[in-house]
């Protein structure tokens, strides 16, 4: 592509018109715009539209899913077990064998015995499909010195022996497993597949490894979307290369609630100048989320990320003071049939929220908390829009919002997620997403399959 773009019959708002960009700046809108020097891209009616942003992801468990084993589409513990057997028995020396996305209700009970019959002797880490647990094998507890180790992430069954699950022990064990930087080019390729020109990595406490792994793949070009972080420390950790989001905190079960010490923290940030994104899914941690927030006195850009059980008795609270909930609409279509069966009762009416959020007038926005699901945004869409599962069964069928506002909730700016969608214009950095026919279509049912160009700073990075 040349420094000068003209996209001629493109479908922008409610008309057909042409977009000149130079120098990856969006310079005109209007008809029958001069080709002179420019490459031309006829959009033959297809809509042209901002690139999306995912407001919510964890980019180097991405990465590190795609280099290791992924169980997410695997249904039964046969497969599974052929899997870890196939992988385990290309593992040389003191090698470890990284497997994610278990599932416990598709892919049975792990233990180390069965891991031991499966692929003995073998080094394995088995990350939970919701990314906050590790399962290890024998070999793994002994190279990584978990019994002499005395942590109390590690659980232990009745008798006193490690089962081989690790709770949220991500720095714990990044600290005794030998670290590897997994390329971030296949991410960024697959996320500019889908009209993704930026994304918000929500990774709590990264540490200065990850966040240079992360700066290496954002300077060579081997991740192109925008990048702005939740949990680098100072915008001293990111100059020159992603942007500062609010302060990632976690409000978590397993750890214990203590809104009076989380409404401390969050007053700590706050006096930095900075606004905080808390970490809440169940009832119990929305709940205590909200509380802190309320102690410490929200301030804007203030956001809760997940909110999964979130109580309409806490809408009041959160629509006066503009805290933005983060929702995750794919969870209703990738793990809804596993909710229907499994989450109690009383919590389903208030299991990912979307239309009530906004009928209280409550800030929303939307990321996909990949690689927990898909980081297709289109897929997220078109859940919000149905509410149905994978088995195709509906999952609170009132919280369904057009398609057009679940569009929007991946249009905002990153430092304003739940702001006005962004909107092409003169003088707007050419982030754009160039859809194969018009946005009504694509709406009727979308799909990734309608992107045909994605272009960040007016550089084409998908065709």
């Amino acid at each position: 592509m040349t420094e000068s773009i003209l996209f001629r019959s493109v479908e922008i708002g409610d008309r057909i018109t042409d977009l000149r960009v130079e120098a990856g700046v969006i310079v005109a809108i209007g008809d029958d715009l001069s080709a002179a020097g420019s490459e031309i891209v006829d959009g033959h009616g297809g809509a042209l539209i901002p690139g999306l942003h995912d407001h919510h992801v964890h980019l180097l468990a991405m990465a590190a899913r795609k280099s290791g084993v992924d169980l997410d589409a695997m249904r039964d513990p046969k497969s599974v077990d052929r899997a870890i057997a196939a992988a385990a028995a290309s593992v040389v020396g003191d090698g470890w064998l990284r497997v994610t996305g278990y599932d416990e209700h598709r892919h049975g009970e792990l233990s180390k015995a069965r891991l031991d019959a499966v692929a003995p002797l073998v080094r394995i880490r088995i990350q939970h499909r919701s990314g906050l647990a590790w399962f290890l094998s024998g070999e793994g507890l002994d190279a990584v010195g978990a019994e002499a180790s005395g942590s109390t992430l590690f659980e232990r069954d009745g008798g006193g022996s490690l089962t081989g699950w690790l709770h949220r022990g991500d720095a714990w064990l990044a600290e005794r497993v030998p670290r590897t930087a997994p390329s971030l080019a296949p991410v960024s390729r697959e996320l500019a597949s889908f009209g993704i020109t930026g994304v918000t990595d929500a990774t709590a406490e990264p540490g200065p490894g990850r966040l240079k792994i992360l700066r290496s793949a954002v300077l060579s070009g081997d991740l192109v979307q925008g990048l702005t972080l939740l949990g680098a420390e100072s915008a001293v950790d990111v100059e020159g290369w992603a942007h500062l989001g609010p302060y990632k905190l976690l409000c978590d079960d397993v750890l214990g609630l203590d809104p009076d010490g989380l409404a401390e923290r969050i007053a700590s940030v706050h006096a930095t100048g900075r606004a905080v994104a808390i970490h809440a899914v169940t009832r119990s941690e929305t709940v205590t989320a909200v509380t802190a927030l309320m102690l410490a006195g929200a301030r804007d850009g203030d956001r809760i990320e997940h909110g999964s059980v979130l109580p309409a008795d806490l809408d009041r609270a959160l629509a006066s003071s503009g805290i933005v909930v983060i929702v995750q609409p794919s969870l209703v279509f990738e793990r809804g049939d596993h909710y229907l069966l499994e989450v109690d009762p009383d919590d389903i009416a208030f299991l990912h929220r979307h239309a009530s959020l906004l009928a209280a007038g409550i800030r929303v926005a939307a990321g996909s908390d990949a690689p927990v699901t898909s980081a297709d945004p289109w897929t997220a869409i078109a859940a919000a829009s149905t509410r149905r599962t994978r088995g195709g069964r509906l999952l609170g069928e009132s919280e369904r919002v057009s398609a057009a506002i679940a569009l929007n909730w991946f249009l905002g700016d990153p430092g304003a997620p739940a702001g006005p969608a962004r909107r092409l214009a003169p003088g707007v950095e050419a982030d754009l997403c160039l859809l194969d026919r018009p946005l009504g279509a694509v709406l009727l049912a979308p799909d990734s399959a309608f992107v045909r160009m994605t272009f960040v700073a007016g550089r084409l990075v998908h065709s």
